[in-house]
């Protein structure tokens, strides 16, 4: 299925100017008038031998795709694999759709899939899929200062670390995937990860292993009871090991700069460490 805001023309380009430049050519859209009229003779590029013709007879026509959603119009030539990725299920994590498709950040997409270690699978019907962090650890940290990917491309487990509040942290997704690629934008803003953990924060896309990507992990009714219960067991954990004397129960959000050291990394092992995998019986 392709983006919804994928959108479909016609350009106009000269093919002996030393540059192809694409003119979108449609109504409401200011056309090359020069190159349609008897006008274009006074053109530098125009052939000696074809001055009487009614238009020029270097101009071409090219059917294009452009993103609709976008504020700044790059046509693209239908057959260029560049846009790829609207035709493809990897459109629904890109930032101009998720921009104009969603009310607010926090919306979660589609019916995911949840590991142990609060990792999220999201797999479409062509196998296409994304793997992030859940609203939990989101919360929990509140800031990553940096996020370092183990492995950009291939077939592995998705890994990566974290930097949080002075600590390296390691997170492996447990099953293995083709990973085709990775957030990068989350190099150069780590905060994208915690702001939005279900759109712009993704972390690896690439294609899904039929029984093993998906194996052992939690989806519909049984991840929302999960779900639920992991934060009742964080809040619990909080209020009884590191703020007996909270009242009315112990924060989640941001807990993760007001803890030391050691309560930190205890708390970070016992809900996202590597190890204690979910298995559907």
């Amino acid at each position: 299925m392709a983006c919804p805001f994928l959108t479909e023309g016609q350009a106009q380009y000269c093919h002996a100017a030393p540059m192809h430049k694409l003119i979108l050519d449609g109504p409401g859209v200011k056309s090359s008038g020069l190159c349609t009229s008897p006008e274009y003779r006074q053109c530098q590029f125009a052939a000696k031998d074809s001055l009487q013709e009614a238009r020029c007879p270097h101009l071409e026509m090219v059917h294009v795709q452009y993103c609709g959603a976008s504020a700044i119009t790059k046509l693209v030539p239908f057959s260029d694999s560049q846009l790829s990725s609207c035709t493809s299920g990897k459109y629904h994590y890109c930032d101009s759709y998720l921009a104009r498709s969603r009310p607010h950040a926090s919306t979660v997409p589609r019916q995911l899939f949840y590991s142990a270690n609060h990792f999220w699978l999201d797999v479409d019907e062509s196998g296409c899929c994304h793997i992030g962090i859940d609203e939990l650890l989101a919360d929990v940290v509140e800031k990553v200062d940096g996020v370092v990917f183990a492995s950009s491309q291939g077939t592995h487990c998705p890994g990566l670390t974290l930097s949080i509040h002075g600590l390296e942290w390691p997170m492996f997704f447990p099953n293995q995937m083709v990973i085709e690629g990775v957030n990068s934008r989350l190099r150069s803003d780590p905060s994208r990860l915690t702001n939005d953990p279900y759109g712009n924060g993704w972390l690896f896309e690439g294609q899904a292993l039929t029984g093993i990507t998906d194996a052992g992990l939690l989806s519909g009714k049984q991840a929302t009871v999960w779900q639920s219960g992991e934060r009742e067991r964080l809040a619990r954990e909080i209020h009884e090991m590191h703020a007996p004397d909270a009242d009315g129960g112990a924060p989640i959000k941001g807990i993760a700069r007001l803890l030391r050291r050691r309560d930190l990394l205890c708390l970070l092992q016992d809900f996202f460490g590597n190890s204690g995998w979910l298995v559907e019986e």
